[in-house]
Parts: C-alpha cells; structure tokens; sequence
C-alpha cells in the first residue's frame, strides 16, 4: 500500500515538472505572452513605443536598438568639441 502511494506522489510530481518544462519553452518560443506592466516615474508606459518620445539628456542602452528609418547624428555633439577633422574628405 505504502509503494502504491509513492508511486502516485512520485507521478504526481514528474507531471508537475513536466507541465513547468513545457509552459517555459512555450513562453521562450511566444505561445503563452509575457507581457507586464511597468511603472515608470510619473506613470506606466508602453516598451512598444508608437508615437514620438522626446528625450532631454542622456540615454543609457544596455544591448542592441532597431531603427526603422534615418537618425539625424551630430558629429560635433557626440565628440563633444569640434570634430571637423574627423569629417570624411574635409579640406
């Protein structure tokens, strides 16, 4: 009687860890969603920017950004003096 039970509790418990395998590979593979709010200083915002977001200061990224269309860059403002002699074929 005793092993029967074991038998019961030990299935029981491989289910469990099975059904744990398969809902993380089927959130890695974007089954199931993992979408979660996060609430930000002065309100929730959306990690799924649609609209324009203007940005005062500084930008820390840590890994890699997609960008969808052309980004306007000064040379001048990124070295932080004047970068003439950097400019490709300047004379």
């Amino acid at each position: 009687m005793e092993t029967k039970s074991k038998n019961i509790s030990l299935k029981a418990i491989l289910i469990a860890i099975g059904l744990g395998i398969w809902v993380m590979v089927l959130q890695n593979a974007g089954v199931i969603p993992t979408k979660q709010n996060v609430y930000v200083k002065g309100g929730y915002i959306n990690a799924d920017i649609d609209r324009t977001v203007d940005v005062r200061g500084s930008v820390d990224v840590s890994g890699s950004v997609d960008v969808d269309n052309t980004v306007s860059v000064s040379i001048d403002e990124v070295l932080g003096r004047n970068g003439q002699k950097y400019y490709y074929n300047n004379n």
